[in-house]
């Protein structure tokens, strides 16, 4: 474990895919207290990030000391009158880092943090976590403005490929925990992978959160910005790049990402939602929309956002709309120029399209 200063803004939104893109993500906000996570996933896309690949001892946890910085940041994002959710977990383990903080600083993470959330009505906070390390999260009193969500997968899936962190029981039963005391929880079932059982391993899974009852549930499957460059880190690391192999060499229909094969994923999916209890919200996580079509979901929002009328999903909604009219315009001069045999006039609005079917 390491500390330091962070010099950086604390606050963050996620680049996201292209305005023009048809993946269904968006610039949602983070909060980066720490960096990097002492658990060893062989598919953590951190492994690539240029900061950790120059400094290696710091993907296992960094904790950031001036806490002051980042709770004057944060007073000063809750004032904003449009509605966010912040998310704790994108670039580290949201609850791992606790202890460390209560260490360092006098207090755990969750109590700096989770307080300012409690006192006002119009954002939430979410921490995304393999950790069980609820222990001082629980003492304090639950509020619907923070929720606890919790990455789990099949167990077959954690003991190849997680190493380091609880098992998904394990998980499950911190959820459950946290859900009996009165916060709302919810999951991301991700990355699904297609190896020799799992159809029985994800039923266990999905009937352990059914049990539960969180508010939503995304699901998502294995992918990588490069494939070659994630099972090289991970070879590097020590860690079983085995899970590679299930990746195909072409990136998805909107060059985001590499995958499981289209069709496998859609078995997946529709698999995961038909098990799934009718009162879950399901989602996918950094989905085309192709797949979301062919899986038969409509967008309900997803797991870093308030819901479905989050204003970061208008706020891309917008920014298409006004990239096509901007698009017409110049196909429309351009016509003029050279006549009927210019180009024809854009109507392209994937996304848009998507959110409005």
């Amino acid at each position: 474990m390491k500390y330091g200063q962070r010099a950086s803004s604390f606050i963050r939104r996620f680049s996201g895919p292209g305005e023009d893109s048809s993946i269904v993500c968006f610039k949602f906000w983070q909060l980066v207290p720490a960096g990097g996570c002492p658990f060893r996933c062989a598919y953590c896309f951190l492994q690539t990030v240029p900061w950790f690949r120059f400094r290696p001892d710091e993907l296992y946890g960094l904790v950031y000391t001036n806490v002051d910085d980042m709770l004057e940041e944060l007073e000063e994002w809750l004032q904003d009158a449009v509605p966010k959710m912040l998310i704790v977990g994108e670039l580290q383990d949201g609850l791992v880092f606790d202890t460390a903080f209560k260490k360092v600083t006098g207090k755990p993470l969750t109590h700096w943090i989770v307080p300012l959330f409690a006192a006002q009505k119009r954002h939430r906070l979410i921490f995304l976590t393999k950790s069980v390390e609820i222990q001082h999260a629980v003492k304090l009193e639950p509020t619907d403005r923070v929720v606890f969500s919790w990455s789990v997968n099949a167990e077959e899936v954690a003991r190849r490929w997680e190493h380091g962190a609880p098992l998904p029981s394990e998980r499950f039963a911190a959820a459950e925990q946290m859900k009996r005391a009165g916060w709302p929880i919810r999951f991301r079932l991700d990355p699904m992978i297609p190896y020799e059982d799992w159809q029985n391993g994800y039923a266990e899974a999905i009937d352990k959160i059914n049990s539960i009852g969180p508010e939503m549930v995304t699901i998502g499957s294995l992918r990588a910005t490069s494939g070659k460059s994630l099972r090289t880190a991970a070879k590097a690391n020590g860690r079983n790049d085995s899970i590679f192999d299930y990746l195909t060499e072409e990136k998805d229909p909107a060059g985001f990402k590499y995958r499981l094969p289209f069709e496998k994923q859609v078995e997946l999916f529709r698999f995961a939602v038909k098990k799934l209890k009718g009162s879950i919200t399901p989602a996918l996580c950094k989905e085309d929309i192709s797949l979301w079509k062919e899986v038969g979901l409509k967008f309900k929002g997803c797991h870093c956002l308030l819901g479905a009328d989050d204003p970061v999903v208008f706020e891309r909604k917008d920014k298409q709309d006004a990239a096509r009219i901007t698009a017409n315009h110049q196909v429309t001069k351009i016509r003029a120029r050279v006549g009927t045999k210019g180009p024809e006039v854009l109507h392209g609005r994937p996304f848009a399209n998507y959110l409005e079917d």
